[in-house]
């Protein structure tokens, strides 16, 4: 008897190792909201896909998806096609919004063989403050923690005179972090939001950041062209400047890698003290002046 339960706790620490005695790949699921040929997916699958120690799987939208935050692909059916590699890694692609995919590869590709990681991006242009709430990219990482998952997100900053970002170089700068959450994980409900200056060459570091709540600095519409009284319009916007040190746009503009811890509990908690109040308020009556609900 104590001999088999010797041989059970063996075989439990070795789980994670291989019959070579070598350790078992972290596997990260990789997706993002560029699209499945997206640049900067494709570098941050070639040095992760590099490193032994990852295993990589990329599951991506079928086409550009950015802007979609958290919006699913519920009311339709969704393709999913078998991909060539990326970066020498397994690929799918999936014919929904980045959330939705990020689903599909955790509840369905994947479900069997579920990742250590999901990491999404590299994004082409920054994801800091408000903006972050829009992101597809950030809402595919958002999606797999809510699922269950740890998720980092990663976005290059845009570089409005380059039609060509570096995504290698960024790539380069955003392993570290991955690296770090192999052997640290995140608590759960976190996710964590990198982004990286658009001149990797001349970063300062990395620096943990807040998240920054400034609006963007020109928001609004235009009129593209009218027909048959139907106008059309075009958004335009520009993100926010910030100036106040400790905010993920300011410390981005300043050259830092910033990288800034988000929670699925959006409870405003400094509120409820001075809402308390709200529940003292009367049921609604009903037409014969009645409580219309159980005290």
């Amino acid at each position: 008897m104590r001999k088999t339960i010797i041989l059970a706790v063996v075989l439990v620490l070795v789980t994670s190792v291989t019959w070579a005695g070598e350790v078992k790949p972290f596997h990260i699921l990789l997706v993002n909201d560029d699209g499945i040929d997206a640049p900067g997916l494709e570098a941050l699958a070639v040095v992760l896909h590099a490193d032994p120690a990852y295993r990589v799987t990329v599951v991506a939208p079928t086409d550009h998806q950015s802007g979609k935050g958290s919006a699913l692909t519920y009311t339709r059916e969704i393709a999913v096609r078998p991909h060539g590699p990326i970066g020498g890694a397994k690929a799918w692609s999936v014919d929904a919004t980045p959330a939705t995919t990020a689903r599909v590869g955790l509840a369905f590709l994947l479900a069997e063989d579920p990742p250590d990681l999901v990491v999404s991006g590299i994004n082409r242009g920054e994801n800091v403050g408000r903006i972050a709430w829009y992101s597809g990219t950030v809402g595919a990482a958002r999606e797999a923690v809510l699922a269950g998952s740890t998720a980092v997100a990663f976005s290059l900053q845009l570089n409005w005179t380059d039609p060509k970002p570096d995504f290698k170089d960024a790539a380069r700068w955003a392993k570290p972090v991955v690296d770090a959450l192999r052997l640290q994980p995140l608590p759960k409900g976190v996710y964590l939001n990198v982004n990286i200056p658009k001149d990797p060459a001349s970063i300062t570091g990395y620096r943990l950041c807040r998240q920054g709540l400034e609006p963007p600095q020109v928001a609004g519409f235009d009129v593209k062209r009218e027909e048959d009284g139907v106008r059309y319009l075009k958004s335009r916007w520009a993100p926010a400047v910030e100036t106040e040190i400790g905010s993920d746009a300011a410390e981005l503009h300043r050259g830092w890698v910033t990288l800034t811890p988000l929670s699925l509990d959006a409870t405003a908690y400094r509120a409820l003290p001075a809402l308390t109040e709200l529940t003292d308020l009367q049921a609604p009556q009903n037409e014969e002046g009645e409580a219309s609900l159980e005290p």
